[in-house]
């Protein structure tokens, strides 16, 4: 004949309670972790004043067409370097000819975190070629390329772009 022994533990209402506060404890936990660190990554907003800049999109339109009348050739190449890249940008007006005289700069803008965004200032070398180096890691990016002529905005371009590390 078999003897039951009595068992050393038994469940109560107190456990199970306790289990299920440290279930949903640990749930919520790192629920509050995962949103926390996801705000600060990244706000969610696009632009600074997306209303402000809805306002001004006809002005944007225009500036475009006027862009597209000028015709100019506007050509960028990204040469890897030990620190970085250097940017040349190779620019005609309508007629082929070259132009020296432009305040051109280059913003490179990270697709994901606009904190490692790096705008650079372009310098003439001569014959419509300007350059610059800028401190920029390998990866996707988006290039913004600006230039203007006694603080008017004549040109404009955005295009992604692959840089690829130094070997």
């Amino acid at each position: 004949m078999t003897t039951l022994t009595p068992a050393c533990f038994t469940l109560k209402g107190a456990h199970v309670l306790a289990m299920l506060l440290a279930f949903f404890g640990v749930i919520f936990s790192v629920n509050f972790y995962m949103a926390r660190v996801a705000i600060q990554t990244f706000s969610g907003l696009e632009a600074d004043k997306p209303y402000q800049d809805g306002l001004k999109y006809n002005e944007v339109i225009a500036a475009a067409r006027q862009q597209a009348e000028r015709n100019w050739s506007v050509d960028a190449r990204v040469e890897p370097q030990a620190e970085g890249i250097m940017l040349v940008v190779t620019q005609h007006d309508g007629t082929g000819a070259a132009t020296s005289d432009l305040a051109m700069s280059a913003t490179f803008t990270h697709p994901a975190d606009r904190r490692r965004d790096v705008r650079v200032a372009l310098m003439s070398v001569g014959n419509g070629v300007y350059r610059a180096s800028a401190p920029v890691a390998a990866g996707r990016w988006d290039l913004q390329i600006e230039a203007q002529r006694e603080s008017k905005l004549l040109f404009r371009s955005v295009n992604r772009i692959d840089i690829s590390a130094v070997k």
